[in-house]
Order: structure tokens, then sequence, then C-alpha cells
């Protein structure tokens, strides 16, 4: 049985997945937490799925281009400092996931997978 240490869990939960339309029902509490309207944005680190409302992705590249934009950036200069920033962004984020995957914390909870 492998084992994950997570920094804090606010919910966990086990969902059925249909395995010929590879749907799941997201429960209410999560849900509600996320704010879901009508889509999520999925990603996966490792062994990990990271599920996010879309909005806040799009709030940080609304935030990103704003940035650019302020900074005199325009045209194609303007396009491919967004996509520079975009994938730092990405990277950073896959960064700390990993980072907090492997901290040794006090405050980590474990579950038997």
């Amino acid at each position: 049985m492998a084992s994950r240490k997570f920094q804090s869990l606010a919910a966990y939960k086990r969902v059925h997945i249909n395995p010929e339309t590879r749907r799941m029902t997201l429960p209410e509490p999560f849900y509600d937490a996320l704010q879901v309207k009508d889509e999520l944005m999925l990603a996966q680190v490792g062994q990990v799925l990271i599920i996010r409302n879309p909005q806040e992705i799009v709030t940080t590249e609304t935030d990103l281009l704003s940035d650019i934009v302020e900074e005199g950036f325009m045209g194609q200069e303007l396009v491919q400092e967004f996509a520079y920033r975009k994938a730092q962004h990405e990277h950073r984020l896959r960064q700390q996931i990993l980072q907090e995957e492997d901290a040794e914390s006090s405050a980590q909870l474990q579950i038997d997978l």
C-alpha cells in the first residue's frame, strides 16, 4: 500500500468512476468549495490529480497580461512575453506542488492509499 503526505487536508473522499464512460460525480462539498459552474481544470503532477476552478486561471492570466501591457509590451513582443511568463508561472506552480509533496513537516497528514 502506498502512502502520500499532504501539507493540509480540507476534505478527503473516495469517489466511483464509471469505467465505461470514465465519468465521476463530484461530491457536493468539493463542488461548493471550488465554486464550480459547468467545468473544471485538471492537471496531473506525478501521481497527483489537481482540480481547479477555471476562473482562477483566467484571473491569473488576466493579471499577467495586465502587467505586461503596463510595462509597454506591444504586438508580437506582448504575445511572446505573455507565453514566457505564463510558462514560468506554471513551472513555479509545479515546483511548489512537488516541494510540498516532499516537505517534511509535523503538520503533514499521512494517508494510506
